[in-house]
């Protein structure tokens, strides 16, 4: 079992109940278009729901929503359509994107602002639409200012650190995940994907034609959480997790999840709903590069 620092955790709030039902309804039509199959997940996602304890992160009821989306309309991956064309979308814009680096005045800084900016990608909260709007977003992405900014310390501890964790996030920003392992200490990387499928979170089976097979080592957390859920993940993941001595934590769910425990963290994302927003204390649509240091010496 992993220390919990006396920082609070991400709770689940009331905000977040029509999320659920609206990614339970989202699901279910991508799965199916028989609507007695639809009207029975979500009666089933209400009865989750009701006993739900807001004690628990967000992703525990994500898993449980989906989990009943699987098992009724016998899809074992409602996403996959989506994931792949996310993928194609991302693998279009990279070549850009490395330019883009390569011709910026702090070209690992720049790597760094479009990871995060990257993880705009996201079927969880509601009104997205990414379609071609990626070129644009990532290009004003290398002028914003982050709302937190750990990159000096970010940069120092890579080059100090011997053993690290890049916790993966969602399909398609994965290619700009590699923009930023380009500058990192790849060899003493490993990258973590989703167990089983997750929303729209990158497992072992989307990872072709990213690029990142063969560059970095990579493992599966063996949880179909879209976070990562200690508890839930494979003894042999939390070992490694357990034995690294610096996690890079990408996205809102591995946040949610993680915030808690006491571990050298830093968290890459964008803060794309009101609860995360407010629990960070920044403004929504925000940029974060932040750090959490471990109380335990």
């Amino acid at each position: 079992m992993f220390p919990v620092t006396g920082a609070r955790t991400v709770k689940t709030y009331l905000e977040c109940i029509p999320c659920f039902l609206r990614q339970a309804l989202e699901a279910s039509r991508m799965a199916t278009h028989d609507d007695g199959v639809q009207a029975k997940i979500i009666r089933r996602v209400l009865r989750e729901t009701a006993n739900f304890s807001f004690s628990l992160s967000p992703p525990h009821m994500g898993q449980k929503i989906h989990r009943i989306v699987r098992e009724e309309t016998g899809d074992p991956d409602p996403y996959r359509a989506e994931k792949l064309r996310y993928n194609m979308l991302y693998a279009q814009i990279y070549p850009q994107a490395k330019k883009m680096v390569a011709r910026s005045e702090n070209p690992r800084d720049s790597a760094l602002k479009l990871a995060v900016a990257s993880n705009v990608l996201d079927f969880g909260p509601p009104g997205f639409n990414l379609g071609s709007k990626i070129g644009s977003i990532l290009e004003s992405a290398l002028s914003e200012e982050l709302a937190i900014d750990d990159r000096a310390s970010f940069w120092r501890t890579m080059e100090k650190a011997e053993e690290i964790l890049y916790l993966g996030d969602n399909t398609g920003e994965v290619f700009f995940d590699r923009l930023l392992l380009e500058h990192l200490p790849v060899e003493k990387v490993t990258f973590v994907v989703r167990g089983g499928p997750a929303i729209n979170d990158i497992t072992m089976g989307d990872l072709d034609d990213t690029g990142l097979n063969g560059f970095v080592s990579v493992v599966d957390n063996g949880s179909d959480a879209p976070g990562t859920i200690l508890e839930d993940c494979s003894p042999e993941f939390r070992q490694r997790f357990e034995a690294a001595d610096l996690i890079i934590s990408k996205g809102q769910g591995n946040y949610e999840t993680l915030s808690g425990i006491d571990k050298h963290i830093f968290y890459l994302l964008k803060a794309k709903c009101p609860v995360l927003a407010r629990d960070l204390d920044v403004a929504e649509g925000s940029l974060v590069v932040k750090e959490v240091l471990p109380k335990a010496v």
